[in-house]
């Protein structure tokens, strides 16, 4: 129906078993979780997530892309930590009234990856994952097939809402419209333009969808797919392999191991 997020490619990742790289995405979420207060020990799970980016055909020139987007958040994320474990571990950086120690760097940097490895990871799965397969997933592990359908439909809008966004942005500028100017309450007074045709776009198309769907009988009865993906070798050891890793890197994280 949608091409979604999902990019054709021919590479280890695009081959494997939907159900293996969601239990991944789920092994990097845990092992961030367990390692949020040592961002050294999130490291690994990190440097994982750009390994299955690369392996994925993606290429990790867009993890740079994320992690840069994300700086402002790092930085944030620095200074709020930064200022509640100020008076444990060594100084790093005292300025004013700025106290970075090694102890709040760690964790700052560990709330960090807490968040850019699960996105990296979900980057990875709906990428490599056609929504077609994505949804007979959802399915196996007891989603309802509605629930599954509008999270697989939802998730494909989405580039195409970006790219009906900036085409009535470009369209409004085209016409005079300064969205760089004035002050915050003028800016955003000057959405309002935007907002109403694209969201009048939007409902027309939400609109067509929705007969489309129920001229195919969506929602009713039994739902049946004619190709489904079988657990091959290559999916046995790569769940292997993360179990193994994934376990490992937690149980340091929680203090298991030394």
């Amino acid at each position: 129906m949608f091409a979604g997020l999902y990019i054709e490619r021919k590479s280890l990742m695009h081959s494997l078993d939907p159900r293996s790289k969601l239990l991944w995405v789920l092994l990097v979420l845990v092992a961030s979780i367990a390692t949020q207060f040592n961002g050294l020990k999130s490291l690994p799970v990190f440097l994982s997530t750009i390994l299955a980016l690369s392996l994925s055909g993606l290429g990790s020139g867009l993890a740079v892309l994320l992690i840069f987007n994300s700086m402002v958040f790092l930085l944030v994320t620095t200074l709020i930590w930064a200022g509640i474990y100020s008076s444990q571990g060594n100084i790093l950086l005292e300025l004013g009234w700025l106290r970075l120690t090694d102890v709040g760097l760690l964790v700052a940097l560990g709330k960090f990856f807490l968040i850019i490895n699960p996105i990296l990871a979900f980057v990875v799965f709906f990428a490599s994952t056609k929504p077609y397969l994505l949804m007979w997933t959802l399915e196996k592990f007891k989603v309802p097939h509605k629930l599954a359908l509008t999270f697989v439909i939802a998730l494909s809008l989405m580039p195409t809402m970006v790219r009906a966004a900036g085409d009535v942005i470009d369209a409004q500028r085209a016409r005079g419209l300064a969205l760089d100017r004035g002050g915050i309450l003028d800016r955003v007074r000057k959405h309002i333009p935007i907002i109403v045709p694209l969201f009048s776009k939007m409902l027309s198309d939400i609109w067509d969808l929705s007969l489309v769907l129920a001229t195919r009988g969506a929602g009713y009865g039994r739902k049946t797919y004619i190709f489904e993906p079988s657990w091959k070798p290559p999916d046995t050891v790569f769940s292997a392999l993360s179990l193994v890793f994934y376990g490992v890197v937690a149980a340091w994280g929680l203090g298991l191991i030394g």
